[in-house]
C-alpha cells in the first residue's frame, strides 16, 4: 500500500474515533440529565449558562446590528424599494443562515475554546482521577453542564442576533437610506412561517451540542502532556469550524428539499 494510501486510512481512522468521542460526551449528556437536580452540578451549568450565553451577549448584539444595518442599506442600493424583495433577502440571508451561523462562530470561539483549555488542563493535572477518587462522576459534574448550558445558549442568542439584525437594524438604517419601517415589519411578519422557527431552533440546538460536544471531547481525549492544553483550544475551534459548516449545510439541503 502507499505511503498516501496509509496516510488517507489514518486520517479516516481519526476522524472516525473523534466523531465517535463527540458521540459518546453528548449521548452521555442527554443519557443522565438527571445530574442537573444535584446543587453542585446545577452551580455549573448556571456558570456555563453565564459565562456562554450572557456574557456573549454584547459581541452577539454588535454582530447582528452591523448585519442588519448593512445588509438592509446594501439591499436598498442593489435591489431598489421593492419591500417584499427587501424582507424575503433578510429573512433567508440573516434570519436563516448568518444569525445561527456567526452566533455558532462567537460562541465557539469564546466557549469552546475555553472548555476545551479547561477539560484539558484538569486532565493533565490529574483533577479528573481526583474526581473518581472522591467518588464524583467527572461526566456528571463537568460534561452534562456544559453541553446542556451550551445547548440552550446558542439558540436563545441566536434570536437575539435576529431580533437585533431584523428589527433593530432596520430602524437604524432608515437614517441613511429611505425605508418605510411599518410596511417593512408588517411585510416581515407574514413572511416568517412556522416551519422556518421550527427549523432554526432545531438548526441553533444542534449548532449548540456540536459546538459543546468537540470542545468537551477535544479536552478529555488530548494525552496527558502540558504541552497539549493549548492545543486543545486550538484543535476544538478548527475540529468545531469544520462540524457547523457541515451542520449548515445539512440544514441548507433540508429547506431546499422543503421549499
Amino acid at each position: 500500500m502507499s505511503s498516501c494510501s496509509l496516510a488517507g486510512t489514518q486520517v479516516v481512522r481519526s476522524v472516525g474515533s473523534f466523531v465517535g468521542q463527540m458521540i459518546e460526551v453528548v449521548g452521555y449528556a442527554g443519557t443522565h440529565l438527571g445530574a442537573l437536580r444535584r446543587p453542585a452540578v446545577r452551580l455549573v451549568f448556571h456558570k456555563q449558562v453565564l459565562f456562554t450565553g450572557i456574557q456573549a451577549l454584547l459581541p452577539v448584539v454588535i454582530a447582528g446590528l452591523v448585519v442588519g444595518i448593512a445588509l438592509m442599506t446594501q439591499m436598498r442600493a442593489l435591489l431598489g424599494s421593492g419591500v417584499d424583495l427587501n424582507v424575503k433577502m433578510l429573512r433567508l440571508v440573516v434570519m436563516r443562515e448568518f444569525a445561527p451561523l456567526l452566533t455558532a462562530f462567537i460562541v465557539l470561539g469564546r466557549s469552546g475554546s475555553a472548555m476545551a483549555t479547561e477539560l484539558a488542563g484538569m486532565k493533565v493535572r490529574g483533577e479528573l482521577r481526583t474526581l473518581y477518587l472522591l467518588g464524583i462522576s467527572p461526566g456528571d459534574y463537568l460534561l452534562v453542564p456544559r453541553i446542556i448550558g451550551c445547548a440552550l445558549a446558542v439558540p436563545a442568542l441566536t434570536l437575539v442576533f435576529q431580533f437585533v439584525a431584523a428589527v433593530v437594524g432596520p430602524v437604524v438604517a432608515s437614517f441613511f437610506v429611505k425605508l418605510e419601517l411599518t410596511p417593512f415589519y408588517l411585510e416581515l411578519v407574514t413572511e416568517i412561517r412556522l416551519l422556518d422557527v421550527v427549523l432554526s431552533l432545531m438548526k441553533t440546538t444542534l449548532l449548540g451540542l456540536s459546538i459543546a460536544g468537540v470542545a468537551c471531547a477535544t479536552g478529555c481525549f488530548v494525552p496527558p502532556e502540558r504541552t497539549w492544553i493549548p492545543q486543545a483550544a486550538e484543535l476544538a475551534v478548527l475540529r468545531g469550524f469544520v462540524l457547523l459548516l457541515g451542520v449548515d449545510l445539512v440544514f441548507a439541503l433540508i429547506h431546499m428539499l422543503l421549499s
